[in-house]
């Protein structure tokens, strides 16, 4: 039997945008707007679409021009694309889906990775005459990309390498939340939210080219065990040139680890006729275990928590149609949302501040 949509005779203000909103957003990026305030009918499809973007342009509120190494550079621009589409398969579960294409610049470096994303969401408790609702979501969602570089020069394993690759690098993991919503009134909703997740991040092929001391030039391969230099090319170097060199120690493993999570938050959502706006807050603590724990004995700072802020504001422009902009920002850039970035070589990155903007249509019929 098909519902009604959303027939509330005292709240009858909220049948209009709020029919619109996302579902409840994805899992990890913009979790800090959950809700478990969500009806629908059988068969009730959704879709979002959204560029996200950083630049000194977009960057109004100076969250990367404030930076004191950064700012005025293209260090940090980002562009990227996202979809997510949701089906509701009866009044209380609804699946959805999602793809993230972003780039990120590190002065000449252009780095691609794409992110994923599937979810459940049941409703445990409420209805359409309910001020409290309750729900459970189910998701796993990960990055990956074919190939990193950094072209600029690196510590990895002691030495300073002039350029470093890897390849096949991604990060998969599962997370459960539970959600609970407070309707107050007629134009305002609470939210809040408390999740767990693990997860475990891979790395395929590690290389770097690095210069000796005598000026000789090495290609650097890294496998669980040990570390191989070979000459790149003939070196006319004073004194010994070695041809090729090992060492009993690999940064690979590094590169790879298993990781759990928590995480708690809650969101605002205010509206009125073709309006709404939500804000939202999130806090991310992460463990790594062995990773985290190396940094810090060779005298680094581990990164493992993350606060993040989304608002965004809707305008609905027709029955079934809806545009938005949004922003996030974040304490610590990306910490918790693409894991496989963070390692023991880049760890020293993530004391920064970082924020995007996005542009989008949501979408419901």
């Amino acid at each position: 039997m098909r519902i009604e949509r959303l027939k509330w005779p005292s709240f009858k203000c909220i049948g209009g945008l709020l029919f619109l909103l996302p579902l409840s957003v994805w899992s990890a990026p913009l979790d800090a707007l959950l809700s478990a305030d969500q009806l629908h009918f059988a068969g009730e499809f959704r879709a979002e679409l959204s560029v996200d973007a950083v630049n000194d342009t977009l960057d109004v509120l100076k969250i990367r021009g404030d930076d004191p190494l950064f700012a005025g550079t293209n260090v940090g621009d980002y562009l990227g694309q996202h979809v997510r589409l949701s089906y509701a398969l009866n009044p209380k579960l609804f699946v959805e889906g999602g793809f993230w294409r972003r780039k990120i610049t590190y002065r000449t470096d252009e780095e691609s990775l794409d992110s994923w994303q599937l979810a459940g969401q049941y409703r445990v408790f409420g209805d359409q005459s309910s001020r409290l609702h309750g729900a459970l979501r189910l998701s796993a969602w990960g990055n990956r990309s074919p190939s990193l570089k950094k072209n600029t020069p690196t510590q990895v394993g002691g030495r300073t390498v002039n350029t470093i690759s890897i390849d096949e690098v991604e990060d998969t993991q599962t997370q459960l939340d539970a959600i609970a919503s407070w309707r107050f009134n007629r134009k305002n909703t609470v939210s809040g939210f408390v999740g767990v997740g693990r997860g475990s991040v891979s790395t395929g092929n590690l290389s770097a080219t690095y210069t000796s001391s005598n000026g000789c030039n090495y290609i650097l391969t890294f496998n669980q065990t040990e570390t191989v230099g070979q000459l790149a090319a003939p070196c006319s170097a004073t004194g010994t040139v070695i041809g090729e060199f090992k060492t009993s120690q690999s940064v690979l493993p590094e590169f790879s680890y298993d990781t759990s999570y928590l995480q708690l938050g809650g969101s605002w959502l205010w509206q009125s006729g073709d309006w709404a706006m939500r804000a939202g807050y999130q806090f991310q603590h992460l463990n790594r275990g062995n990773v985290d724990n190396l940094i810090t004995s060779r005298g680094g700072t581990s990164y493992q928590n993350n606060h993040i802020v989304v608002a965004d504001l809707f305008r609905r422009i027709t029955p079934h149609v809806a545009l938005f902009v949004r922003g996030q920002a974040m304490s610590n850039q990306f910490v918790g949302e693409i894991p496989f970035i963070y390692n023991s070589v880049t760890a020293s990155k993530f004391n920064r501040k970082y924020g995007l903007v996005s542009f989008g249509v949501n979408m419901a019929f």
